[in-house]
């Protein structure tokens, strides 16, 4: 038998998965000893899954790279996405670990969370070092060590894009993004940036970022997303649209990854971009099912088509080329 035909893809996603049983539909999150009602109750794939998800309904080729147990969850895991039509040939199978699960309590403008999960052996990347494929688009958990694979793409011509998350241990280090200049593009949310750097605001934040990151996106919950393109000598901000959004998780993973598809289309400034970004996340947040089942590209169409808003033109022009 020959080789494996190398995988060619416009998007991969690098990242650990989580299972999700998010509650929503919280009025408030409960205080200490206090007992709130949610309204609905769901189990779904988080962590690197919803950006895989995004990408994949908005007519991206995508593939995933995640660590896999011999647990019927990771079994299920790869069975729903190989039925949305996602590569998971880059996975690698850990005998004896299972899939992380997290716990989401989620209210219209925020959530908490609690995760059990343990690290996979041999981590979550290491294995690409010697895998053969090509993709337009990386998008990674910066929370890895930055590996040779991500300079072998890169000097392929991919984009990277990088999430960080939260820092649990406080130390709020960005020596694996300066490091080589690990990626293109990062991604994060407001508290993120001001804790990463010490700022007073998400603006003066990214500005600091953009030194050590060509293009830094901050995203604000319902005050929207700004980003500073250093590379460009570029400002821009969005406002949110309004929404009544079920719930707020999977919302930062959602705005990553409809980056990764706004900076795929033709002649659109850093503004147009993130109002594409805005939109699509508004469009999600207002679904019952949220990241879990993202809209396509043809049905956001649809929406931009007849929505009441300023931007609603150009975003509707960006959205007909891809559809």
């Amino acid at each position: 038998m020959g080789d494996a035909p190398r995988l060619d893809t416009d998007v991969l996603t690098v990242g650990v998965t989580y299972r999700d049983l998010i509650m929503t539909g919280l009025p408030s999150l409960p205080r200490l000893g206090e007992e709130r009602h949610a309204t609905a109750l769901h189990e779904t794939w988080g962590g690197i899954s919803n950006m895989t998800r995004v990408c994949r309904a908005l007519g991206l080729r995508t593939a995933m790279s995640t660590p896999l147990g011999d647990d019927v969850a990771s079994a299920q895991l790869v069975s729903d996405m190989t039925a949305l039509g996602i590569d998971m040939s880059l996975s690698r199978t850990h005998p004896g670990w299972r899939l992380p699960t997290t716990v989401a309590l989620s209210t219209s403008e925020d959530r908490a969370m609690a995760t059990v999960e343990v690290a996979p052996p041999g981590g979550v990347t290491a294995h690409l070092d010697n895998a053969s494929f090509q993709a337009d688009s990386v998008i990674v958990d910066m929370r890895d060590p930055v590996l040779p694979w991500i300079d072998r793409v890169r000097s392929e011509g991919a984009v990277v894009y990088a999430s960080r998350g939260f820092d649990a241990t406080g130390a709020w280090s960005t020596e694996a993004l300066i490091r080589g200049g690990a990626c293109d593009v990062w991604m994060l949310n407001e508290l993120e940036a001001t804790a990463f750097t010490g700022a007073k605001d998400a603006r003066e934040a990214a500005r600091l970022l953009s030194a050590k990151v060509p293009l830094v996106v901050v995203t604000r919950g319902a005050s929207g997303l700004l980003a500073v393109d250093a590379a460009r000598g570029e400002e821009a901000e969005a406002p949110a649209f309004a929404v009544e959004a079920t719930g707020t998780t999977g919302a930062g993973d959602s705005a990553l990854a409809s980056f990764v598809f706004a900076n795929r289309l033709p002649s659109l400034t850093l503004a147009q971009r993130l109002d594409v970004v805005a939109f699509v996340v508004a469009t999600i947040l207002s679904s019952p099912s949220g990241a879990a089942d993202p809209p396509h590209a043809d049905e956001l169409l649809t929406r931009a088509r007849t929505i009441d808003d300023p931007r609603a033109g150009h975003i509707a022009a960006a959205l007909a080329g891809r559809a």
